[in-house]
């Protein structure tokens, strides 16, 4: 009686070829060294997203002096960070992201602040971009704000 394993040597290299894959998955799973940095000492709070974010996603080219610390600076297209950034449609406000999000998610929008929007009420108020008059409105060319308020609506 012959040696099956000698009639097909593959059958020997595909246990073989197994685990080495395995072991190639398990040696670079987390090859990325932990860092013993406290970032706190920077004053900035690693937290949310920014927790889960690779440093170079802040720190480019090695740089750390400088790096900027509030939202605007970062989360625009300007920035030198890979930050995401405020889409073209969004509304027109400040740069105090944290005024209406956080930072563990951008969306849902965790309230909104009305000092933080610039323009006038009927620009983001107009029914395509947040609601604005129902139809049985009182006509008028007015601003929202001639006559209601952000804090008491009717």
């Amino acid at each position: 009686m012959r040696n099956r394993l000698l009639d097909n040597p593959f059958l020997l290299l595909s246990p073989v070829a197994l685990a080495m894959s395995l072991l190639l998955i398990f040696a670079s799973a987390d090859s990325r060294e932990t860092s013993t940095f406290d970032h706190l000492t920077t004053g900035f709070r690693l937290e949310g997203m920014h927790a889960k974010a690779e440093c170079e996603a802040c720190h480019s080219d090695g740089l750390f002096a400088g790096t900027p610390t509030t939202c605007g600076e970062c989360h625009s297209q300007a920035s030198r960070t890979r930050a995401t950034w405020k889409p073209a449609t969004h509304l027109v406000t400040s740069d105090r992201c944290d005024s209406c999000h956080r930072s563990f998610s951008w969306v849902p929008v965790m309230r909104f602040d009305h000092l933080e929007a610039t323009g006038s009420c009927s620009s983001c108020h107009n029914n395509r971009i947040v609601s604005g008059q129902p139809a049985n409105h009182v006509v008028t060319t007015e601003e929202c704000d001639s006559c209601h308020n952000t804090r008491f609506w009717r």
